[in-house]
């Protein structure tokens, strides 16, 4: 089957992460990022993959089929906007707004695909939670703690937006047609007084209930969560990616 050309804008830390693995499974056309020093390096790196400074230029020379945006979330809508008037299926990294009314605005662009980076959904430890959950019977609660130390990036928001929300979406993942139907938080702002470096969020999904805790904090990095059924339970670490599952 033919690959996709694709292009990566935002070579940062992690923007990184995207370029080499969009290297591997398609054909990389393109790079784009204000910082030439780094294009200079990936250029050199990667051979026969065009650096841009400007995104107009990347749309006009590469005929491409999808974009990877991997910039901080303040400048996504307005990048998005332009590949998405081009015709250019996207994903964009979490956050892909920090504002609700650039977040419903990418509904006017019906005839592509956009998709937000929940990377965790594609995480094995998850497959493994979800085969195993018939044996635990109905699900009663499930208890997230998703916390480490401040990430290298700086991109203007909370710990909600950036570690939260994985969990978030894993529980909605593991029950299914189960809707929120309330959520309830406490947040505590430490580096300034706009962004939440530690929270404790509850989500009623009516039936079951969800937990999630979060912060910017802790020394060691712990990423773990618990699923506790009328039969039983299945703890998983994302770190090692093992689970264990209890029955009876």
């Amino acid at each position: 089957m033919k690959k996709k050309r694709t292009a990566v804008v935002g070579a940062g830390w992690f923007g990184r992460a995207h370029i080499r693995n969009f290297d591997n499974l398609s054909e990389l056309v393109g790079i784009c990022d204000t910082n030439e020093t780094k294009l200079e390096q990936l250029a050199g790196q990667y051979e026969g993959v065009n650096t841009y400074t400007s995104i107009d230029d990347l749309i006009k020379n590469e005929s491409i089929d999808a974009v990877s945006i991997v910039t901080p979330p303040k400048h996504i809508p307005n990048i998005a906007k332009k590949f998405a008037q081009a015709g250019i299926d996207i994903l964009m990294e979490k956050p892909m707004a920090l504002k609700l009314e650039d977040l419903t605005s990418f509904k006017e662009y019906d005839n592509i695909r956009i998709m937000p980076g929940f990377i965790e959904l594609f995480n094995p430890v998850i497959d493994k939670v979800l085969e195993h959950l018939d044996e635990i019977g109905e699900i009663i609660s499930i208890a997230s703690k998703r916390v480490g130390l401040y990430p290298k990036r700086d991109w203007d928001m909370g710990v909600i937006l950036d570690l939260s929300i994985h969990d978030i979406y894993l529980q909605e993942k593991i029950l299914g047609d189960i809707k929120i139907k309330n959520a309830y938080g406490v947040k505590k702002c430490y580096k300034d007084t706009i962004h939440a470096d530690a929270v404790f969020i509850i989500l009623d999904f009516g039936n079951s209930i969800g937990q999630i805790e979060s912060n910017w904090l802790t020394p060691s990095k712990f990423r773990r969560m618990y699923v506790n059924g009328e039969f039983g339970g299945i703890s998983a670490d994302f770190i090692s990616q093992q689970i264990n599952l209890r029955t009876g």
